[in-house]
């Protein structure tokens, strides 16, 4: 009878402890490759995009046909935005686990690339569209949201690399710098650090 009580009413919880215990992160390296690879996608979405130039041909009004075509402008841009921005993390945060630095390279050349021949056709065109603070900050507060959400549903599967998980006693992980990354999305916008009342 005794016996029986000592075994746990969980057999997998033995597995489940096993996987969980250990974490010791990843490289700084590594960490800095999956850094660099979120937001140089969102910055290639948002280049590739017409987003940032004001659609003024469709004017807002109570018309049924411009309400569908906005419907259908916002439903189209989120499935691009899925296929560009969120499929490529969640490939490089699992499948792609093991090629972090080749990816994080490649995406940096394209960038680059793009930048050089944006650069050789400025002169042709006399005004530029900056991007404004903004959509910056939005854009990086998205971006440590997604990755954050991502990391938090994937940890528990073992396509999620156990090195990305938060540490348990001293190193660093993916999910280490996500805890970070939120203290600095919310102090940009927090009232208090901008003198709002």
């Amino acid at each position: 009878m005794e016996g029986l009580l000592d075994r746990p009413l969980n057999p997998n919880k033995l597995l489940k402890e096993q996987f969980v215990s250990n974490l010791t992160g990843s490289s700084l390296l590594e960490i800095a490759a999956l850094s660099t690879i979120v937001p140089v996608v969102v910055v290639l979405r948002k280049w590739s995009s017409r987003d940032n130039i004001r659609r003024d041909s469709v004017k807002k009004n109570d018309d049924a046909l411009a309400d569908h075509k906005d419907g259908v402008y916002y439903f189209s841009a989120l499935v691009i935005d899925c296929l560009t921005v969120v499929l490529p993390i969640l490939l490089i945060f699992t499948i792609l686990a093991e090629w972090a630095y080749i990816c994080a390279i490649s995406l940096v050349v394209v960038i680059s690339i793009y930048i050089l021949l944006k650069r050789s056709q400025s002169h042709l065109k006399a005004q530029q569209h900056l991007p404004s603070l903004r959509a910056d900050i939005s854009s990086y507060r998205v971006s440590v949201v997604l990755v954050t959400c991502l990391s938090i549903l994937a940890v528990d599967f073992k396509i999620f690399p156990r090195r990305y998980a938060k540490a348990e006693t001293y190193g660093s992980g993916i999910m280490d710098l996500g805890v970070g990354s939120f203290v600095v999305a919310n102090a940009l916008v927090s009232r208090q650090a901008r003198n709002i009342t």
